[in-house]
C-alpha cells in the first residue's frame, strides 16, 4: 500500500484514497471474483461459527442453488427451514454486489432492528476480513450503514410505512418477511415496490421461514409455485440441511412446547388462517357421538349423559362469566378414566347466573361427581368464586397454574389465563382431539364451539 491511510484507525478498513500495488495474481483473482459471485464466497467470505470461531464459510448445494437464484432474477423469494443460513447468502450477495459494482444502493429490511443489525454486524464481519486490496475503500462506516469509495453503499431498517420511502434501491433484501407485522409490510411495500419495480435492473429479495397464509409473503410465494407472478422461488426444509437425519427431528420435536410448530419452522408448512381447534373432517366424525343428555337438570342449564360411578376419574373444567346475558359460566365434566377414551359426562351452561349464584352451584355439581380436581379460570370475576370456593366450602382440589400464581409467597388458586397459557392450553387440546383422537363429546354445542375457536393471523386463538 502506498498510502498507509485506514478509516478509523483499522487497518482492516482503507480510507478513501488508498492506493495498492497489484500483482498478476491479485488482478486475476478480483476479476474471479467479479465474474462469479460463488467463488467469492467460497474463496474471501468469511462467518464466525459458534462451535469453531472465524472461518471461511462453506457452502451447501442448496445455498449455491439459492444464491445463483438471486443473482439470475430480479424478483427472488425463498421459503427456509429455520436454521438453514438463509441470512447469510443474502449478506453474501449484498456484500458481493456492493464491492464490484458501482453505484449500488442495497437495503436490509427486517422484521425487527434487532435482526437487522444481526444481518449487518455479518456484513461488516465478512467485508473486514476480506483482503485490503480486494475491497474498494471506505467512505463511511457505522453500525447501520457502509458507504464505499465506488459509490455503492449498504444500509438496514425495519419495515415502517416510511422506510426508503421515496429513494431508489438497486437491491432490496427483506428478511423473515412473513414474520412481519402484515399491515406494516403492506403501506412498506406500497411506498418501496412501485420505486424499484420501475427500474429494469433492480432486484428483491424476499426470504423467511413461514407463518400463514394470511399475509403478503404467502400470497407472493403461492403465486410464484403456480406461475401467476414473475417472482423466482425457492423452498429449502429441514432435510436438505446436511446433518440432519431423523434422529435429529426426534430430539428436535421433543424439545418443542408445541410439537405441530415442527412442520411450520423447519418443514416449511404455513399455518392456515383461521384454522379451527378441530380439524374439520373430524368434526363431522365427533358430531355423530353427540346425542341428546339422558338428565336435564335445573331447566336446561345443567345436561347429564352418564351418571356418576366410584370408580371412575373426573376432572371438571370452570369458566365463569358476569352473567349479564353475554357469556355463559361454564362447568365441564370429564371422565378421564381411560386416556384412550376421554368422555363428556356432563355440563353445566348459564349466562345469566352471577358469580355469587354461580359458587354454591359449581360446589353442588363438584360434590356430586366425587371432588374431582378443578380447573378454574381466575382472570375478572373468576377469582371471587375460586376464593369462595376454597374459603366458604373448604374445596381443596383446586388446580393453580400460571406466571402470576404466586404474589409474595401467598398462591392465587386457579387458573391465570393470558397469552402464553391459552396458546399451550390449545396445544393440548389439539394434541388429544386432533392427533390421538380420544375425545368424545356429547353436547353439540360444546362441539360448535370448539369449531368456531379459530387461529388468528398473528398466531393467537380466539373464538
Amino acid at each position: 500500500m502506498a498510502k498507509k491511510t485506514h478509516y478509523l484507525n483499522n487497518p482492516n478498513l482503507p480510507a478513501v484514497g488508498s492506493m495498492f500495488e497489484y500483482t498478476p495474481e491479485m488482478v486475476k483473482e478480483m476479476q474471479k471474483c467479479a465474474n462469479d459471485v460463488l467463488y467469492f464466497a467460497e474463496n474471501y467470505f468469511y462467518i464466525i461459527n459458534l462451535d469453531e470461531g472465524k472461518q471461511k464459510i462453506k457452502l451447501h448445494k442448496y445455498q449455491k442453488k439459492a444464491i445463483k437464484l438471486m443473482k439470475e432474477n430480479r424478483f427472488s423469494i425463498l421459503l427456509f427451514a429455520r436454521q438453514s443460513g438463509k441470512s447469510t447468502i443474502s449478506t453474501i450477495l449484498c456484500l458481493w454486489q456492493a464491492i464490484f459494482n458501482e453505484n449500488q444502493n442495497i437495503l436490509i429490511v427486517a422484521n425487527k432492528e434487532s435482526t437487522a443489525k444481526q444481518i449487518f454486524k455479518r456484513i461488516r464481519i465478512a467485508y473486514e476480513a476480506l483482503p485490503n486490496w480486494l475491497k474498494s475503500p471506505t467512505e463511511t462506516y457505522g453500525k447501520e450503514s457502509l458507504e464505499l469509495e465506488n459509490g455503492s453503499q449498504i444500509g438496514i431498517s425495519t419495515t415502517t410505512g416510511t422506510a426508503a420511502r421515496g429513494s431508489s434501491c438497486n437491491l432490496l433484501m427483506i428478511d423473515e418477511a412473513d414474520w412481519i407485522d402484515p399491515g406494516m409490510l403492506n403501506e412498506f411495500w406500497a411506498s418501496v415496490y412501485p420505486i424499484i419495480s420501475s427500474s429494469k435492473k433492480s432486484k428483491i429479495v424476499m426470504c423467511s421461514t413461514p407463518r400463514d397464509t394470511s399475509g403478503l409473503f404467502y400470497k407472493i410465494y403461492a403465486g410464484a409455485v403456480k406461475d401467476e407472478n414473475n417472482w423466482a422461488h425457492m423452498k429449502v426444509t429441514w432435510d436438505q440441511v446436511p446433518g440432519r437425519d431423523e434422529k435429529w427431528k426426534k430430539e428436535t420435536m421433543s424439545s418443542m412446547s408445541d410439537p405441530t410448530a415442527f412442520d411450520r419452522e423447519f418443514a416449511c408448512s404455513f399455518n392456515e388462517s383461521g384454522e379451527s381447534s378441530i380439524d374439520i373432517d373430524l368434526f363431522e366424525r365427533m358430531k355423530m357421538h353427540c346425542t341428546k343428555p339422558e338428565i336435564l337438570v335445573d331447566g336446561d342449564h345443567y345436561s347429564i349423559w352418564e351418571v356418576p360411578q366410584a370408580d371412575h376419574l373426573y376432572v371438571a373444567g370452570v369458566d365463569i362469566s358476569e352473567g349479564i346475558n353475554q357469556d355463559a359460566s361454564c362447568i365441564q365434566i370429564l371422565d378421564i378414566t381411560d386416556l384412550r377414551e376421554i368422555k363428556q359426562v356432563a355440563c353445566y351452561h348459564s349466562n345469566t347466573i352471577t358469580p355469587i349464584e354461580f359458587t354454591p352451584k359449581l360446589h353442588e355439581i363438584l360434590l356430586n361427581w366425587g371432588k374431582p380436581l378443578a380447573l378454574i379460570e381466575r382472570n375478572n370475576c373468576g377469582a371471587g368464586v375460586v376464593d369462595n370456593l376454597r374459603k366458604d366450602y373448604n374445596y381443596e382440589n383446586i388446580v393453580s397454574y400460571g406466571a402470576s400464581i404466586i404474589i409474595r409467597d401467598k398462591v392465587r388458586l386457579g387458573i391465570i389465563s393470558h397469552i402464553n397459557v391459552k396458546y399451550q392450553a390449545i396445544i393440548n387440546e389439539r394434541y388429544w382431539i386432533n392427533t390421538v383422537k380420544s375425545v368424545i363429546i356429547k353436547d353439540v354445542r360444546t362441539l360448535n364451539e370448539l369449531k368456531t375457536f379459530n387461529r388468528n393471523a398473528n398466531g393467537s386463538w380466539s373464538a
